[in-house]
């Protein structure tokens, strides 16, 4: 039986096609793997309330039916992909040892509970006005300056994601320290042990000396994008050029041949969340309809109730 994979993530922002680490991770994935796909570009999150999200729909090339599978989370996905034959994804696995392994799952551990939280507290909490502007989040991602409701939604989470990221900076241990250049200072740390686990193995272009990429190599893709690409001075960015030449070169090669139509794909894309002719929006309108005739049919009710309880009687 032949599966169809759409893959649920963000709509594309300039220069670093996607703000989410984990939407490029898991497309890196199926593009090493040379897995056809199609994109969704919406807002509009998974069962578990996460973008992205992979959908597998079983012998059928209509997505307009209920007939597919649905895995959330980068990793599920992977994993998903990994245990599934139809995919073919055993140059990812089989020539990795024990110990090759268990360094793999280490460090993309470190990227993704750590390395990459430095980086969300840097865009999120401390610089969200800047990041909005470098990445047109506002327009790209929420088409605010074509959908009133975008833009609202945009407000709204522009400001709920301060909110939230300083309560869980609070949390990780962030802001205890004397100046955020601690934290930028551990973040430098993890990207020179990713330097030096990739230069441990001369002449090679993936990591751990293999010849053909893996999941650390889409991970590390995708979460030192968000370094590279955006246009911000992070902290992360500075440290990279000036002290990680293999990882600069890893990304450099990377992009070029998994990713060839990068350019391409940073070009301005419609939310299938926001879309006018869109199966969401029509739904949401006919809701908005349907609750608005409701909310005028309980107040004519309650005011015939009153006007019969309260009028003066005739004489």
């Amino acid at each position: 039986m032949k599966k169809k994979l759409v893959l649920y993530t963000f709509p594309p922002v300039p220069k670093s096609y996607s703000f989410s680490p984990f939407g490029l991770k898991a497309e890196s994935f199926l593009r090493i793997n040379k897995i056809p796909y199609e994109t969704c570009y919406t807002s509009s999150s998974g069962k578990n309330k996460t973008i992205p999200y992979l959908r597998i729909f079983n012998g059928n090339q209509s997505t307009d039916l209920d007939d597919f599978e649905e895995v959330s989370d980068s990793n599920e996905m992977i994993a998903y992909l990994l245990k599934d034959t139809d995919f073919g994804t055993d140059a990812c696995q089989e020539n990795l040892t024990k110990e090759q392994k268990a360094i793999s799952h280490a460090f993309l551990r470190m990227l993704e509970e750590h390395t990459s939280q430095t980086n969300f507290y840097y865009r999120y909490h401390l610089h969200m006005p800047a990041y909005c502007e470098a990445t047109q989040l506002r327009e790209r991602v929420f088409m605010g300056d074509k959908s009133k409701l975008g833009n609202m939604i945009f407000g709204f989470f522009k400001k709920g994601i301060v909110k939230w990221w300083k309560q869980k900076a609070t949390a990780r241990g962030f802001m205890r320290y004397s100046s955020p250049d601690v934290v930028w200072s551990m973040a430098g740390e993890d990207l020179q042990s990713l330097e030096d686990l990739f230069v441990s193995a001369p002449d090679q272009k993936y990591f751990l000396g293999q010849s053909h990429p893996g999941v650390l190599d889409c991970a590390v893709f995708g979460h030192l994008s968000q370094f590279l690409y955006i246009g911000m001075d992070f902290p992360h960015k500075n440290y990279l050029k000036e002290n990680c030449p293999g990882l600069l070169r890893f990304m450099e090669h990377f992009k070029e041949t998994y990713f060839p139509d990068w350019e391409t794909l940073c070009e301005r894309q419609p939310n299938d969340a926001l879309r006018d002719d869109g199966p969401r929006m029509q739904s949401m309108k006919t809701k908005m309809k349907g609750m608005a005739f409701g909310t005028a049919v309980i107040f004519i009710a309650v005011g015939a109730v009153v006007y019969h309880k309260y009028r003066t009687p005739s004489s």
